[in-house]
């Protein structure tokens, strides 16, 4: 086996300076290969010749995710593949999980992930799922994650693959918030199985590209299974191997093409697999105000990316900076009041607050090792004005980022924790820095005539969201941007109002720090009152009766005074 896997920081810096791309396109294939041991395997042949065979088969699409890629992994990579970029195996039946990536395109920040609950015979190895971030061009990610859920359909496998399903999602919307995202794989599920949970995706925001490309949008009801065998690309022929996807704030994603294929198969005719393997083209595009720069650093933290969380025409009027040996925090704040920032509370803070008409130009960032892992030890930005701002100390690899000609930096994408580990920008077309702020506002329930409150009047991670009598106290005050979904608590804008993951009936509303994820994306229409969630719709914020003090949750709509709301001075 040889890995061929390039750093995406070092990518990154080969490629900055290039032409940025607004489209393109490329292919995926999702294969569960069967590389079980011969003897308890159910697929037909010897597994080492058809892997052997399926190398070269596979060479033919851009992004390919296998499954049960266990005994013969030599096989598959050595044999014919000539994939550039490709995931170090994880070990053989009892060791790994199976799971690998080949790509025409470089990828980091990966993550191989266990599933939490499993029964029987899948507990006898570590199945989970994988997670690459997979640069298509220029400031173009998209987060390519692989699975393989519990299998069989006993009351026991049941539970546990519905909690695979929860613990993608939720791992999703933590480290993929704002970001694109597809994820191909074999679910072992199947919507019209009522044990089967995967219609979760399409509430967090996804779409699945059989149901949109061959069933025109239409989801198979729970009900009779639509089963086939052999597998063919048809609406009433539903696979376990799915392909789902949904976008961010700079990518569109257009699938083409989806089709379970039938020509994985040996000179005489014989299936190389005991699954089909499941291909889909592509076609991607960026939006006409936004672009991202490449990345600096390494792939420790937590993913952010503030795409998703920039009204419609932003502005930044201040920029922050806390640093010591490092870079501790970047902050930028919009003219609109809002704040935008990442990192920890260590080092000491610096501010440059950017006069009328003077925009961020460029972000000149080094990164270098702290304790084994790669850091942003400095960071240094120039305004149009020629000002600079600069924190932390220079050291290791370093480059600039500059913003394309009548665009400015407005954000930022990387990770963080404690510190940043690693830092890009986000661009938009300039415009004016003077704007008003944002209006702050109070959510009145049309029932109980009760404001939305925070418990405490505190803003924190996690803290309940409820309703009280209404004081005029800031804790009351909101803030509702109708471009990105986001309800912003004006008592610190940090925070956003959040369900807290849960997508059914009693789900408990609470703030956190915001990150665009879909959790956090809402839809008010100040006109009829509904204030419902924007991915499932069918979600909405209801007072729960008249109670001062009650907690606010969320419930199927049905239009009554308990789900209504206003917004009030």
């Amino acid at each position: 086996m040889h890995l061929r896997l390039l750093p995406l920081a070092l990518a990154s810096l080969l490629a900055c300076g290039g032409a940025f791309a607004a489209s393109g396109s490329f292919s995926t294939l999702a294969y569960n290969v069967a590389g079980l041991p011969q003897g308890a395997s159910s697929a037909a042949g010897d597994r080492s010749t058809a892997t052997r065979k399926i190398s070269c088969y596979v060479k033919a699409f851009d992004i390919v995710n296998v499954e049960e890629d266990f005994n013969y992994h030599a096989d598959l990579y050595d044999a014919c593949d000539d994939h550039a970029f490709r995931t170090p195996t994880s070990g053989g039946a009892g060791v790994g999980s199976g799971l690998n990536t080949m790509s025409r395109f470089p990828f980091d920040d990966l993550a191989r992930v266990r599933w939490s609950d499993c029964n029987g015979v899948d507990c006898l190895t570590p199945k989970g799922f994988t997670m690459a971030r997979t640069r298509l061009a220029e400031g173009v990610y998209v987060d390519i994650y692989n699975l393989h859920a519990q299998a069989q359909v006993e009351t026991a496998d049941l539970a546990a693959r519905r909690k695979n399903v929860e613990q993608m999602l939720a791992y999703i919307e933590s480290e993929s918030a704002g970001n694109a995202v597809i994820v191909f794989g074999d679910t072992n599920t199947r919507y019209t199985r009522s044990g089967d949970n995967m219609g979760q995706f399409l509430r967090h925001g996804f779409t699945d590209a059989w149901i949109q490309g061959v069933r025109g949008g239409s989801v198979p009801p729970v009900g009779d299974a639509l089963l086939c065998e052999p597998a063919v690309t048809s609406a009433s022929c539903e696979v376990v191997d799915k392909v789902l996807f949904r976008g961010n704030g700079l990518i569109t994603l257009t699938p083409s093409g989806y089709a379970v294929r039938t020509d994985a198969v040996d000179a005489n005719g014989t299936e190389l697999s005991d699954h089909r393997p499941v291909s889909t083209q592509w076609k991607w595009s960026t939006a006409d105000n936004r672009r991202l720069s490449d990345t600096v650093g390494g792939p420790h933290g937590t993913s952010f990316n503030d795409v998703n969380l920039l009204p419609a025409s932003p502005a930044v009027r201040q920029l922050k900076i806390r640093s010591g040996s490092r870079v501790d925090r970047v902050e930028v704040v919009l003219s609109n009041g809002f704040p935008l920032g990442h990192g920890g509370t260590g080092g000491n803070e610096q501010a440059l607050t950017l006069a009328d008409g003077e925009v961020l130009t460029s972000a000149s960032l080094c990164a270098d090792q702290y304790k084994g892992q790669t850091r942003i030890f400095s960071a240094a930005f120039t305004t149009s004005a020629h000002r600079t701002l600069a924190g932390g100390s220079t050291s290791g690899s370093c480059t600039t980022f500059t913003a394309p000609s009548g665009w400015a930096i407005v954000g930022f994408h990387g990770r963080d924790g404690d510190e940043v580990d690693k830092l890009g920008a986000v661009y938009a077309p300039v415009v004016s820095n003077t704007g008003a702020k944002a209006a702050a506002t109070r959510l009145v329930n049309v029932q109980s005539g009760l404001c939305m409150d925070l418990n405490q009047s505190r803003a924190a991670d996690g803290n309940a969201v409820l309703q009280s009598s209404c004081s005029g106290s800031v804790s009351q005050t909101w803030n509702y941007d109708a471009t990105t979904g986001l309800v912003r608590s004006m008592l610190d804008p940090h925070f956003c109002l959040d369900n807290g993951g849960g997508y059914a009936d009693g789900a408990a509303l609470v703030v956190a720090q915001c990150t665009g994820s879909a959790n956090q994306r809402f839809s008010f229409d100040a006109a009829s009152g509904r204030f419902t969630l924007r991915t499932a719709p069918d979600q909405a914020v209801d007072a729960i009766g008249t109670q001062s003090g009650s907690a606010l949750k969320t419930s199927r709509y049905q239009g009554t005074s308990d789900q209504l709301w206003k917004q009030k001075p």
